[in-house]
């Protein structure tokens, strides 16, 4: 193979690469947007509308909180708008508690 080939071949191999890449960032939105209607249904008018004050103040955690009402949706724990604003404040409130009993104090002695 000659200079010529080979950089074809990576140019290839390249073009195949991000492809992929793109593939797989397509798919990964596609699934957070399947798991944000799904989430959507379980809730009533007044938990979406808190859960979309919550997508703007915190993302990762309207995240979080979707996936977990997708599984409870999944398991047949909860019907479709079922979930009612006090039930969402009472998750927020546990996961907070959960992400304080995870966070560790660092204490710095000076002497």
């Amino acid at each position: 193979m000659d200079e010529e080939d080979l950089e074809k071949l990576r140019e290839e191999k390249l073009n195949q690469l991000q492809q992929e890449d793109e593939d797989r960032e397509a798919e990964a939105e596609n699934q957070k947007r399947q798991i944000k209607k799904m989430a959507s249904k379980y809730l009533t008018k007044d938990a979406r509308s808190r859960l979309g004050n919550i997508r703007a103040a915190k993302p990762e955690m309207a995240s979080q909180i979707e996936v977990q009402l997708a599984r409870l949706g999944e398991m047949g724990q909860i019907s479709e708008g079922e979930f009612t604003d006090k039930r969402l404040k009472q998750m927020l409130k546990e996961l907070q508690q959960d992400k304080s009993e995870n966070s560790s104090n660092i204490k710095h002695r000076y002497k």
